[in-house]
């Protein structure tokens, strides 16, 4: 694990950011900014950043929260619907993790609960883009951000040793914690 000190402008290295438009967004902002100093420590860590996982988990469940509201809720009102769906849309979105806790006790399921939970987000948005109601706006939004994130990965793969040029410019020390 590498970590730097002293530098304020690190947050926005590429590998502080898990999804690739996230660290597309992140290389250039870096390439852009200028060093800053200040009493500051960052670990190198492509799950160390709140804002990008935040953003994601408020996408995710007010996607559901959509998708709840227009089919199990749809004869409600919609803004009570709404309400009603948020709860309902975080315990589906906590089922598959739950069940894959169960299944694999004794392992580390981080990997394997990011690829299942976004799978069946993805099947969800395929299945609800077709409807007729206004969930297909939500599902195509979900669609469109996800295919986004494909159009980025090639991006960032190509600019890998440039992404690797700027994290040894900017320094740090490695560990084994």
């Amino acid at each position: 694990m590498k970590v730097v000190r002293g530098r304020l402008d690190a947050r926005w290295l590429p590998s502080r950011f898990h999804y690739a438009i996230f660290r597309l967004i992140a290389y250039v902002k870096m390439r852009g900014a200028k060093p800053r100093y200040g009493d500051v420590s960052l670990i190198l860590d492509s799950h160390q950043n709140n804002l990008e996982s935040y953003l994601i988990a408020a996408w995710a469940t007010l996607t559901v929260t959509c998708y709840v509201a227009g089919t199990l809720l749809a004869s409600w009102p919609l803004a009570l619907a709404l309400v009603v769906a948020v709860p309902v849309a975080i315990t589906c979105l906590e089922i598959p993790i739950v069940v894959v806790g169960l299944v694999r006790r004794r392992e580390n399921n981080i990997g394997l609960n990011s690829v299942l939970v976004m799978s069946l987000l993805i099947a969800a948005a395929l299945y609800f883009a077709r409807a007729h109601s206004w969930v297909r706006f939500a599902a195509w939004q979900f669609l469109g951000g996800v295919a986004l994130n494909a159009l980025a990965a090639p991006v960032v793969v190509l600019l890998r040793g440039s992404i690797a040029e700027m994290e040894n410019s900017v320094g740090g020390i490695s560990s084994e914690l």
